[in-house]
């Protein structure tokens, strides 16, 4: 039974997931103009559709193993395709004189898989448990202490990744670590930069 809600938990709070509500939330908390979040939402989505899309069809050809691409030699692919998705994103975002708050944020991912691609060359650390701490950090950071309470979602991820036998502590403990340090970092840099 708890391994059934542990499923559910890590379908639920998944990286795609995070990224599909994570433009909206994030115009409409700055902005307060929700058809300007509406409209960067299904730009957004478009883009990370298309991605998913190219993800559901490689596992039912075979070529990825699993919808997480566990199979680390299927990764380049993965990552070839979603380079390439994400910088047509980021010219669409750039030529729409989109919010530079969604080129900000799409940066940061883009580094952050990079990074933590490398790291798993020698050390698997969990993308899931970083995803939702990467989130929840930058709602507190950008929007205020009122967000804090979301770092609970941190450990039932975790929880859950460990329960479907995913992750071991240690991996969950370096993603939430990694994705914490790389949003400090990329917070600073950037308020400074434009605030």
């Amino acid at each position: 039974m708890s391994k059934n809600i542990a499923k559910i938990i890590s379908t639920v709070i998944s990286p795609l997931v995070i990224l599909a509500l994570l433009p909206f939330l994030l115009l409409y908390k700055s902005s307060s103009n929700f058809q300007i979040s509406i409209f960067w939402e299904v730009i957004s989505l478009i883009f990370l559709g298309s991605f998913s899309i190219f993800v559901i069809a490689a596992v039912k050809l075979k070529y990825f193993s699993d919808l997480d691409v566990s199979n680390r030699k299927q990764r380049p692919a993965l990552f070839s395709v979603g380079l390439f998705i994400t910088a047509l994103y980021i010219i669409t975002v750039y030529f729409l004189n989109g919010p530079k708050i969604l080129m900000i944020v799409t940066f940061g991912l883009v580094l952050g898989l990079w990074i933590a691609e490398i790291i798993n060359q020698k050390f698997k650390l969990s993308i899931h448990v970083a995803a939702i701490t990467g989130f929840v950090s930058f709602l507190v950071l950008a929007h205020g202490p009122q967000y804090i309470g979301a770092y609970l979602l941190v450990p039932l991820v975790a929880w859950a990744r460990i329960k479907t036998r995913n992750h071991s502590l240690s991996q969950t403990i370096a993603g939430a670590v990694f994705s914490l340090l790389l949003t400090l970092i990329i917070y600073i840099i950037f308020n400074v930069s434009y605030g």
